[in-house]
């Protein structure tokens, strides 16, 4: 028998927190890469993905970019990109969307999906965790705003 559990710990709970604050920041970027490659403006782009998924969001970016940019190492580039982002928000999703709970008499863990266990992840686990989805949030951003997407846009509009 199993009893739901939420840890006591606030620092742990904070940290937990800031992983779904950054996920949701990096869903926000994806966004506006879409908005980027269909050239839409910022709130045409936030309307036009409302409630969308992070998964439905990078299969947008993917059929927008290769229309956009076609093959090429941008595109690539690109693509690896979206492969981190899945990643981050795979690994994030076990912990949102699993049960945290306790065993009678035992410690607390994460039951999955697959009706496995695994322990509950520790403080230094989450910022980690909190970090690489900062960490590809800023660099598809700066892709985005200044790096090899705007370039490889800025190069496909001048020969169009």
């Amino acid at each position: 028998m199993i009893t739901f559990h939420v840890p006591p710990d606030r620092e742990l709970l904070a940290a937990f927190g800031e992983i779904d604050l950054r996920h949701e920041h990096l869903n926000y970027i994806l966004r506006m890469t879409i908005k980027t490659l269909a050239g839409l403006t910022p709130r045409d782009a936030l309307d036009a993905t409302a409630y969308e998924s992070s998964k439905r969001l990078r299969e947008r970016i993917r059929k927008l970019a290769r229309q956009k940019l076609g093959e090429g190492a941008p595109l690539l580039m690109l693509e690896a990109l979206l492969q981190r982002c899945q990643r981050l928000t795979d690994k994030r999703n076990v912990l949102v969307h699993s049960v945290w709970a306790n065993e009678l008499d035992g410690e607390a863990q994460i039951r999955m999906a697959d009706h496995t266990n695994r322990p509950l992840p520790t403080i230094g686990e989450l910022a980690e965790l909190s970090k690489e989805i900062r960490h590809v949030t800023d660099s598809l951003n700066q892709a985005r705003l200044e790096g090899f997407l705007r370039e490889a846009l800025a190069e496909k509009g001048k020969s169009n």
